[in-house]
């Protein structure tokens, strides 16, 4: 892999894939992300991430800001990095936890297209909205329309993606409006008038989960085999499929970007308790594209995410609504 070869948009290859491309190489270099003027540098030794630096700081958080940046463009500098090695959390970790942020972005920037945006209550004075937890009410009390997204989570000393998410409902619920231009007045800054309840344990793939009866009538017991992504071999390509060659990035840049389109369709439909399951089962297709597997590595990610469903017990709507999902990403033309 050359300098130079590894580049393009992030809107066309996730970023996360790219670099677990490179570091498989046990590359050292320098990636330069940018968005419009937002920049970002992440340093790789000898294939492992090490720093970041953004113009808000540096480190992991720094890494993660890139998160939100979906439309920029990247580019992979071979060179001897001579920076601080401010992050330590192995590869795996910090790529599946940028995946998982940026599929949450992607969701989310379809109301909220920019942290840039100033949110506005369409509350009437006095109005109390039903079913906003604390830190939500927070966040609903400083949109007045004189803060951005960005400001409101600075005021609340709360990462910009989190409190994206929270007025994400908010606007979906109808409370909250997003205007371009800054409106109203600066609103009280007080602290929280009771405590944020603790976050709920992350539930474990491998914990007993409750029996379902026998499967109603229509619930699939085995699952129909979906075609291959068009795209990802010539029409006259016989299968199995050839394994992809290590010396063509760009086609396995391609697989990988199919892949995290079938866990983004797979996440709108399952509840969040499987979304572990997903990013678990998209990892594991990646290291197979990596591996030579290519489209077959595809086609069994869409299986066992639609097996994984049923083993954990999903309704046979819910399980039908995801095949259904997930068929029309590989009919897609």
């Amino acid at each position: 892999m050359s300098q130079g070869v590894i580049q393009g948009s992030m809107r066309e290859a996730p970023l996360p894939d790219i670099i677990q491309l490179v570091s498989q190489g046990g590359k050292s270099g320098c990636f330069h992300v940018q968005q419009e003027a937002s920049r970002a540098r992440i340093y790789l030794k000898d294939g492992r991430i090490i720093h970041a630096v953004t113009q808000a700081g540096e480190g992991f958080e720094a890494l993660m800001e890139v998160a939100l940046w979906l439309d920029g463009t990247y580019r992979f500098e071979e060179l001897v990095p001579d920076v601080p090695s401010t992050i330590t959390k192995p590869n795996a970790s910090i790529l599946m936890e940028l995946g998982r942020r940026m599929d949450e972005w992607r969701v989310i920037s379809q109301k909220i297209p920019s942290v840039d945006l100033y949110p506005a209550s369409t509350l009437l004075p006095g109005e109390t909205p039903h079913g906003v937890n604390a830190r939500e009410a927070r966040a609903l009390a400083l949109s007045t329309g004189y803060y951005s997204v960005a400001e409101v989570a600075e005021a609340m000393q709360k990462p910009v993606l989190t409190i994206a998410k929270d007025l994400y409902g908010l606007v979906m619920a109808g409370h909250v409006v997003l205007k371009g231009i800054r409106s109203g007045k600066p609103p009280k800054i007080e602290a929280p008038a009771v405590p944020e309840p603790a976050p709920a344990p992350p539930v474990q793939m491998g914990s007993p989960v409750a029996v379902p009866p026998p499967s109603p009538a229509g619930f699939p017991e085995s699952i129909e085999p979906l075609p291959e992504p068009a795209g990802s071999v010539t029409a006259a390509a016989p299968a199995p499929a050839k394994p992809a060659p290590m010396d063509d990035p760009q086609r396995m840049v391609k697989l990988m970007n199919f892949t995290q389109r079938i866990a983004q369709a797979a996440k709108m439909v399952l509840p969040e308790a499987q979304h572990e399951m997903v990013n678990r089962l998209q990892a594991k297709a990646t290291q197979q594209i990596i591996s030579g597997d290519g489209p077959e590595a595809v086609k069994n990610l869409a299986l066992a995410i639609s097996r994984g469903a049923v083993d954990a017990g999903c309704d046979a709507d819910m399980v039908r609504t995801l095949n259904t999902h997930l068929k029309a990403l590989f009919a897609t033309k």
